[in-house]
């Protein structure tokens, strides 16, 4: 081997190393690695966020005045108003490798996506990966648990008990009415889920909706 082969062979095992620990990093830093979602998940939250989305659309909420305090007439009004003209966004929490936020911006095109992925490898390639399938999704390398999510009206997680746990008190109060909160494998402890989705897959997978 050349000097020349040498160096680029050395080189392509030096980055490959870096990539492996920064992902072994990353995912005991967060609890689990990055999982892609399968495509019967990917196929059955696209269904749910268009039904959801014909829903928001023909059944815009109604809502009743039940005090006659002026500061909390004014609220609710202000909720329901902020309800209709928000844009529709959806927010996937720890986007991983960009799976799930791709098939969503490709299928559900009226929704401006965001994935917030902390892993510096998997969001690079979401990044990457999306330029390839020409779609277009907001990628922000961030923690999840310090984003506001107000301005979402549905919320995706595909995570593990402890992010839920963690997540829970976070979108009580950051999430507004009428967001719907979508999540895969495990509950939001303390919610009632609006309906449940049941995969036909190996694993039984469960989709919860929620709506705030």
């Amino acid at each position: 081997m050349d000097t020349g082969s040498l160096v680029v062979s050395t080189v392509l095992l030096v980055v490959v190393l870096i990539a492996v620990l920064s992902i072994v990093y990353y995912s005991w830093r967060n609890g689990i690695s990055p999982l892609p979602a399968s495509a019967l998940i990917r196929s059955k939250i696209a269904e749910e966020v268009l039904r959801l989305s014909k829903i928001q659309e023909l059944d815009r909420p109604l809502f009743k005045l039940k005090t006659d305090d002026p500061v909390e007439r004014y609220s609710t009004i202000q909720q329901h108003m902020d309800y209709k003209t928000r844009p529709k966004t959806i927010i996937e929490t720890g986007s991983g490798w960009g799976t799930l936020a791709i098939f969503l911006a490709k299928h559900c095109p009226e929704y401006k996506v965001t994935g917030i992925e902390n892993s510096f490898i998997p969001f690079w390639i979401s990044k990457l990966w999306a330029r390839f399938e020409k779609v277009s999704v907001n990628w922000i390398r961030g923690d999840m648990y310090q984003y506001p999510y107000e301005e979402a009206n549905m919320i995706i997680c595909y995570l593990f008990p402890g992010a839920m746990k963690r997540l829970n008190p976070i979108l009580r109060e950051r999430a507004t009415t009428y967001t719907y909160i979508i999540s895969v494998y495990f509950a939001l402890p303390d919610w009632t889920p609006e309906k449940v989705v049941q995969c036909v897959d190996i694993h039984r997978t469960k989709i919860y909706i929620y709506k705030v």
